[in-house]
C-alpha cells in the first residue's frame, strides 16, 4: 500500500482472502502471503460527508470477495454500479485510503 499497490493477504494453505489483513488465516491459522486481486468491484451503498476537513463522497465496495470503504471524486453514483480502484496508499498518520471511480463499460 505504501507504494500504491493494492494486495490482499491470502492463506497459503486454504486460499482464503483475509480481510481485514492479518498474517494468519482466521479459518485454518496458516500463514498468509500478499496477492494482487482484481480491483474492479460493485458499489453496495454510498453517502456524502459534510464534516469539515472530511468532505466528500464515500462508498462501500465489494471487490473480489472483500468489502472496503473508499472515496469517489464524483457524486454521480448509483448502488449496484461497477467501480474501479484508481488509487490507494497510506496517509502520513498511518491510515489507509482507497479511491474509486465508475468503471468504464
Amino acid at each position: 500500500m505504501k507504494k500504491g499497490k493494492f494486495m490482499v493477504p491470502t492463506c497459503i494453505s486454504c486460499g482464503s482472502k483475509v480481510w481485514p489483513p492479518s498474517h494468519r488465516c482466521p479459518y485454518c491459522l496458516s500463514k498468509t502471503s500478499l496477492k494482487k486481486i482484481e480491483t474492479t468491484g460493485i458499489l453496495l451503498e454510498f453517502s456524502s460527508s459534510h464534516i469539515k476537513g472530511k468532505e466528500g463522497v464515500f462508498g462501500l465496495i465489494e471487490m473480489s470477495g472483500i468489502k472496503l470503504i473508499g472515496s469517489f471524486g464524483t457524486p454521480q453514483l448509483k448502488e449496484g454500479m461497477k467501480v474501479k480502484m484508481t488509487r490507494c496508499g497510506v496517509r502520513p498518520d498511518g491510515t489507509a485510503f482507497y479511491s474509486f471511480a465508475p468503471a468504464k463499460a
